[in-house]
């Protein structure tokens, strides 16, 4: 029954946010733009990363120092890239949800007066995916177990800052404070209801699986080569999806949250219920 309501809930979500997509499509512009730069990005690194990794001698521990230097940059420049266009795509988001029409000029305008905060947070977030990717290495199983706790952490605790940043003009610190507390605020149902979008498109991503499987079966290599590139393409598209309906129920519940009032295109259900205190359960309970 709890999976069952939990898939529910997701789809619901999903609807809801498809629903608010569908009325200012130019929003998917921003999670295309900040993927085809990215992908320029990864490629413009590329060469340099393995001239200077030591990849080329098969001994990675010969690494040049200038390596992590370019790492770091890397990242810097790909969270500012990711950061600057959510920060368009929950701006439209926001101002689609107070009953405006708005244009792709306007999450541009957003963005783009914003640039000194959107370079802080990057930096912030450059240093701590560089920590998180140093335990991955060096501290084995362990170290990626508990890098993965605490990205999830990061991650949920981090979950408003965009949008705290850039409505409420505060600094990044202070957006990171108050993103916190907003966490703790809506602790509970609301860990769910973010990840609610992931697991559909997650689903849908294991779709295409199907295809690929049965091109394998027919043995013949134009026919995968063919499906192959097919459902790259489809999950690209999810990628981007994913992305707008993401920023969507970001702006969503940031709203409700600061107003109290639910968003248009969106249920009370949905977007209250994630604010609604839960009842302790279990040892701890009182």
């Amino acid at each position: 029954m709890l999976v069952a309501g939990t898939f529910e809930r997701s789809m619901q979500i999903f609807r809801e946010s498809w629903g608010v997509l569908k009325q200012d499509k130019e929003m998917v512009l921003f999670p295309i733009i900040s993927s085809l730069v990215i992908l320029v990005l990864t490629a413009s690194f590329f060469v340099p990363a393995v001239l200077l990794s030591g990849l080329r001698n098969g001994d990675f521990d010969s690494a040049n120092p200038l390596y992590y230097v370019l790492f770091f940059l890397f990242y810097l420049v790909g969270y500012f890239v990711v950061i600057f266009f959510n920060t368009g795509l929950i701006a439209c988001a926001h101002i689609r949800l107070n009953g405006g029409d708005p244009k792709f000029s306007d999450g541009m305008r957003y963005a783009t007066g914003n640039l000194g905060k959107i370079a802080g947070w990057s930096l912030i977030s450059a240093t701590v995916g560089m920590i998180l990717q140093a335990i991955r290495e060096r501290g084995g199983i362990i170290g990626r177990i508990a890098a993965g706790i605490f990205g999830l952490a990061w991650n949920l605790l981090t979950f408003f800052v965009i949008p705290i940043m850039i409505f409420e003009g505060l600094g990044v610190i202070d957006s990171i404070k108050g993103s916190a507390a907003l966490f703790k605020k809506t602790w509970g149902e609301n860990v769910v209801l973010r990840f609610s979008l992931g697991l559909v498109m997650f689903l849908l991503g294991l779709a295409g699986i199907v295809p690929i499987l049965l091109a394998a079966l027919t043995k013949s290599a134009a026919v995968i080569i063919v499906v192959a590139a097919a459902v790259v393409l489809y999950w690209f598209t999810l990628g981007i999806l994913g992305a707008s309906l993401t920023g969507i129920f970001a702006a969503a519940l940031y709203n409700y949250a600061r107003t109290g009032t639910v968003p248009q295109g969106f249920s009370p259900g949905v977007i209250a219920g994630a604010f609604e205190p839960k009842a302790a359960r279990g040892l701890f309970s009182r």
